[in-house]
């Protein structure tokens, strides 16, 4: 086909906060909040315009019988639902319902994205993307792009990510320098969109022109898009069946309704795969049957839209016009994370890399060697491992841990991981570190080297551990010990932890008979060289929690540093429940770049009487950039001088509501839909904190 070159100039827009008189504040954060609206507004519709028009760009060839050929739209529309000049919002003949904004105010424009007719390859500010706008013989999708705004904590302005598929994390939109391209506003309002000049309903044809340079200048060229009533195609996959955009389709196979409207239709299916449909139509529906087969090959190769390596496509026609639906499939996991693993498929342990976090891929190509645990089997070398829904392994002590990687087989249900002989000792080489994924983590009778559970050992030369990460996991500590230690002793040598985090997980602290400091990630040096820093440290979504008694609490931090030689560039803790754990360094004291506290619930029902902090700085000097805010408290006993933001004098001037944090005067565990279960570890809270603290159950 003829790729169709196409530019879409994203109006730059400068969202900034100034100085300005204490009386003006409340006006200048609502507008600020208006802003924002508008902006998230304006990418929707600049989503929306790219989703119509990727779907436009796809055609598929007619064999007209005497030797020649005719490019004619892949897709259709039975129905225009609205038309007001400026607005479009279409029916397509697979059910989709999309929505074209023609030059209407707001619309955002640039990046610029673009089509190279060369390659077929999507184009961002003029570099081709590793990405198809089409596909290869130009009856594929492409992928389709989408934008999106994230905020950069350190310059408190918005900037442009892009990515090409739900499942492709985001990345960030940049310029000729790879600078981070930021949202800015030009004269109050934004530009008009300068791809689409016009659309319009001519009888049985929606006509879309646009600019071919993308610039709101002639020239101008024009898609036209069939409409016909009377076809249409829709695949209805029940939602139950459906998982991360594929429909899961077990050993027996599986069926889903199809709607037709048309004279002919056919069924393609991937290699691998058997697909077929009803002969006769019952109230315009038939039924489409998909199962896996060792045997089956693709069918016909698809004149329109079929991606052959997971698509099963139904194609309907009516005359020279077809109507397609599609849908991908893939086997239903019967034996969970290990079947995952074992077919090459990812199994992802925390979050997308992103402002807001770090998440990794597990899968057998950088993770090699994986093995399905047995109940009553034990781990004492580096690998990974697998354990057998509700089975219980013992995990040894390993004399040079490397790369150490344990999840529970069956996402439903966790299984049990005892340390009884040592603590985690990490290797004087380095490596990929430890992570584990829906485990119990029992090291309640572990052998706790210099009071870590993950301690390091002795060496001679800088090591660098790529990862610590708990996702998932109910962890059960020694009384009195911390889960990460590093300590100088000897020649120890800790150069860099790139990425530390807990994802939702429940860690029970036992209460020590004495006032003894007990953190989740603690450092400390009495030479020059143990601790070179770490570029990511993470808490979101977890429960703390210590005991019943209302008489007792826990000494605790999430983050303790008696050293400023390492810098923790990243620091986030967000959305976590704190029970019974109070100290005047709850969070952190340490040099940190950037640091963010938010969305936090501290409960408590001793009767302690000191006061307690939220967060602790080490020095202002040492802290770049703090962003706090919608942390709430709890305390049965409390009054607010007793709980402040942050501890001592070392604070961001000034600190927006004062340093004092008020009370909460109902129990967020008593509201409605609120509960605790101590033994369970189970604390979630009720209305008003859907927003507020961990919610695991």
């Amino acid at each position: 086909m003829k790729y169709i070159k196409s530019y879409i100039l994203l109006a730059l827009m400068v969202l900034a906060v100034t100085g300005c008189k204490q009386e003006d504040l409340k006006d200048d954060v609502n507008a600020l909040k208006d802003r924002v609206t508008l902006l998230e507004e304006q990418v929707k519709l600049l989503n929306e315009n790219i989703a119509f028009f990727s779907k436009v760009l796809v055609c598929q060839t007619i064999d007209n019988g005497d030797g020649t050929f005719t490019e004619v739209p892949a897709y259709s529309i039975s129905e225009v639902l609205v038309n007001d000049g400026t607005t479009f919002t279409a029916k397509f003949n697979d059910g989709n319902v999309l929505t074209l904004a023609i030059g209407s105010k707001g619309t955002v424009t640039t990046p610029q994205l673009g089509v190279n007719p060369e390659t077929g390859k999507w184009m961002l500010n003029g570099s081709d993307t590793p990405y198809n706008a089409v596909g290869a013989d130009s009856s594929v999708d492409g992928d389709k792009p989408e934008f999106n705004i994230a905020l950069d904590n350190s310059t408190r302005q918005y900037y442009w990510q892009v990515r090409f598929g739900d499942s492709e994390p985001w990345q960030n939109v940049t310029d000729a320098e790879d600078n981070k391209v930021y949202v800015t506003e030009a004269g109050g309002e934004l530009a008009k969109d300068n791809l689409f000049k016009d659309a319009e309903v001519e009888e049985n044809e929606f006509v879309l022109t646009y600019y071919i340079n993308g610039d709101g200048q002639d020239p101008t060229a024009e898609v036209r898009i069939p409409i016909i009533s009377d076809l249409s195609c829709v695949i209805n996959v029940p939602e139950k069946d459906m998982a991360d955009g594929y429909w899961e389709i077990g050993a027996d196979g599986a069926s889903a309704e199809v709607e037709i409207k048309g004279d002919h239709w056919f069924v393609i299916a991937p290699h691998g795969w058997e697909a077929s449909i009803s002969e006769t139509l019952t109230d315009g529906k038939a039924t489409l049957t998909v199962k896996k087969s060792a045997t089956a090959s693709a069918g016909l190769k698809s004149r329109a839209t079929a991606n052959n390596t997971d698509e099963v496509v139904v194609q309907v026609n009516k005359g020279m016009y077809w109507a397609v639906a599609k849908v991908k499939v893939r086997e239903k996991v019967t034996d969970y994370f290990n079947q995952v693993y074992s077919n090459g498929q990812d199994i992802v342990v925390g979050e997308p890399d992103n402002e807001n976090g770090y998440g990794l891929k597990i899968n057998n190509t950088d993770f090699s060697g994986g093995q399905l645990l047995q109940d009553a089997a034990s781990i004492s070398d580096n690998g990974v491992y697998f354990i057998e829904d509700g089975a219980t392994v013992t995990l040894d002590a390993i004399s040079d841990l490397q790369s150490l990687v344990i999840v529970g087989n069956n996402p439903e249900k966790p299984s049990t991981v005892k340390v009884e002989a040592n603590s985690f000792l990490l290797g004087a080489t380095g490596g990929k570190g430890i992570v584990m994924k829906n485990v119990i983590l029992d090291a309640e009778n572990a052998t706790f080297t210099n009071g870590g559970l993950i301690a390091t050992t002795a060496g001679s030369v800088e090591t660098r551990f790529d990862h610590i990460i708990f996702d998932g996991c109910d962890v059960k500590m020694r009384v009195g010990k911390m889960l990460v230690r590093f300590d100088r002793r000897t020649d120890n040598l800790i150069s860099t932890i790139v990425n530390f985090a807990i994802y939702n997980t429940k860690v029970k602290i036992p209460l020590p008979t004495t006032d003894t400091a007990i953190n989740m990630f603690f450092v400390y040096a009495d030479k020059s060289k143990t601790f070179n820093g770490c570029e990511s440290l993470v808490y979101k979504n977890n429960i703390f929690y210590a005991a019943e008694n209302g008489n007792a609490w826990a000494n605790f931090a999430l983050l303790q540093s008696n050293t400023s030689l390492g810098e923790f560039n990243k620091v986030i803790v967000q959305n976590n429940t704190l029970v019974n754990l109070l100290a005047k360094n709850i969070l952190a004291r340490a040099k940190m770049n950037k640091l963010s506290v938010t969305n936090n619930l501290l409960w408590n029902n001793s009767s302690a009487t000191d006061n307690r902090s939220v967060i602790a700085l080490m020095s202002g000097s040492d802290v770049n950039a703090v962003e706090y805010g919608n942390n709430k408290v709890y305390d049965i006993s409390a009054d607010a001088k007793k709980w402040t933001l942050f501890y001592g004098s070392v604070t961001p001037d000034p600190i927006e509501g004062g340093n004092n944090l008020p009370i909460e005067a109902v129990d967020p565990f008593t509201t409605e839909g609120g509960s605790m279960d101590w033994n369970a570890g189970v604390f979630v809270p009720g209305a008003g904190y859907e927003n507020i603290g961990a919610h695991i159950n």
